[in-house]
């Protein structure tokens, strides 16, 4: 048999560690920035002010090997998963200047990418550093042959499960219910269909396990008695969420549960419950979402003649706030569901003769239908998800309707969707970062346009 000759693979030596290197500044993503002649770098872990060593793992990335000379901004981060976990990123960072750094990269993305500013900042809107998170996801891994069981979150640039039985960032009520999850689980039948469990804490505690593949007929009689005895023991209430969508009670208090959202204006001040199905969108922080909330409503400034369309609505965080004080509201949302329980919201809060209307059309394509005997609006909220709000604000620009509140959880994308505004006519009269995750590098702000006339 003739033998083809193939040449050993050469092995790459291992990447070497630099020489002591300046950390110069940190990108949006929390990741220090290095100058070499190679180009730039951005290294998870490191800070302005750092001397480092660092190992080139990508074309763009290194890994942090050493603090040859640590940062004045550096602290010791508190929480012991931290090294680890891919939940939070920027522990190491001094508060303050975590809510500083968010502020410059949004003033410098706009001013890059939207060729804009906004006209003056006003202070963070901050809270509490930790057990602020009242909505969180668990992934979970069940190793059916050594009965082991993982729950917890991702590991930075990872799919692994990092186990978790003590979440600084989450409630208390929820981060009580990490290890009592974690001895259930394994004694459940269904463990084999779970694909991850929700956690909420708004009016009371809600476990979510969302299930694949599955049916509700498959429930055991076994695993009805475990959630039962969990759901009592733990005063919580426990819900499937199917492929399809669809969410049901399963053990605890069968009622839907509730978020708050408020009103505060000098001619009227109340608090509103909302009932939500669990697997719809409420923010996770709920203090500051009320914070941002009135923000809005400050700057929206709605009054019984103007005429507001809202955009990406949810069930009513905005909607009820704005509609309670006369105006007539336009509610846009995409998800059926949502749609149904926005309207049934604004009727359980306001009554029956309430100004407010929610209907449901598709915000991400070019061509955005709304009711045809639509009003001229004269102000607009939008709260999209990360990947902005392209098409709608392209609508809004179109129409010409003077005063747009956006409120963007993505700097990026809301430099991009600014930069459109700005090219159309509108200029930024006020911005906020809005600190709705301390200790990571996500951003969420809120942002005043006003149309030059």
């Amino acid at each position: 048999m003739a033998q083809i000759y193939r040449q050993a693979k050469r092995r790459q030596p291992p990447a070497k560690s630099s020489a002591p290197t300046p950390v110069v500044g940190l990108d949006h993503q929390g990741r220090g920035v290095v100058r070499t002649p190679q180009g730039t770098r951005f290294i998870d872990g490191a800070l302005p002010g750092d001397s480092i060593r660092y190992q080139n793992d990508g074309k763009y990335t290194a890994r942090l090997i050493q603090i040859v000379t640590p940062s004045e901004q550096r602290v010791e981060p508190p929480c012991a998963f931290y090294q680890q976990c891919g939940g939070c990123d920027l522990q190491h960072l001094e508060l303050s200047q975590q809510r500083s750094h968010k502020q410059q990269v949004v003033d410098e993305l706009l001013q890059k990418f939207a060729g804009t500013q906004p006209e003056s900042w006003l202070p963070p809107l901050a809270g509490e550093a930790f057990g602020y998170r009242r909505r969180s996801r668990l992934a979970v891994y069940w190793n059916a042959k050594r009965q082991t069981l993982k729950l917890g979150f991702r590991a930075k640039q990872s799919k692994d499960i990092v186990a978790i039985h003590d979440c600084m960032v989450l409630e208390p009520v929820l981060n009580q219910l990490l290890v009592p999850l974690q001895t259930l689980l394994p004694k459940l039948t269904l463990l084999r269909w779970l694909g991850h469990i929700e956690l909420y804490a708004a009016s009371a505690p809600v476990v979510v396990l969302r299930l694949s593949d599955w049916q509700i007929s498959a429930l055991s009689d076994d695993d009805r008695f475990l959630l039962e005895a969990f759901a009592d023991t733990h005063s919580v209430a426990l819900w499937f969420q199917l492929d399809n969508g669809e969410s049901l009670p399963i053990a605890g208090a069968p009622t839907l549960p509730r978020y708050s959202t408020a009103i505060d204006t000098p001619a009227k001040q109340q608090q509103y419950e909302l009932p939500y199905a669990p697997g719809d969108f409420i923010q996770a922080n709920a203090a500051i979402s009320e914070g941002m909330v009135q923000q809005a409503l400050r700057w929206l400034d709605p009054r019984p003649e103007d005429a507001i369309l809202e955009l990406y609505a949810g069930t009513g965080n905005f909607s009820i706030p704005i509609a309670a004080t006369g105006a007539k509201l336009t509610a846009v949302e995409g998800v059926g569901r949502m749609v149904e329980r926005l309207q049934a919201n604004l009727t359980e809060a306001l009554g029956h003769g309430h100004n407010g209307t929610a209907i449901q059309a598709n915000l991400n394509q070019p061509q955005i239908t709304l009711p045809a005997a639509e009003p001229r609006y004269t102000k607009a909220l939008l709260d999209p998800a990360r990947s902005g709000a392209q098409h709608a604000v392209t609508m809004l620009a179109k129409r010409e309707i003077p005063r747009i509140i956006y409120v963007s959880c993505a700097p990026d994308t809301l430099a991009r969707d600014a930069g459109y505004l700005h090219e159309h006519g509108y200029r930024i009269k006020q911005a906020q970062v809005v600190d709705m995750f301390p200790q990571t590098h996500h951003i969420e702000t809120i942002v005043w346009f006003e149309r030059e006339s």
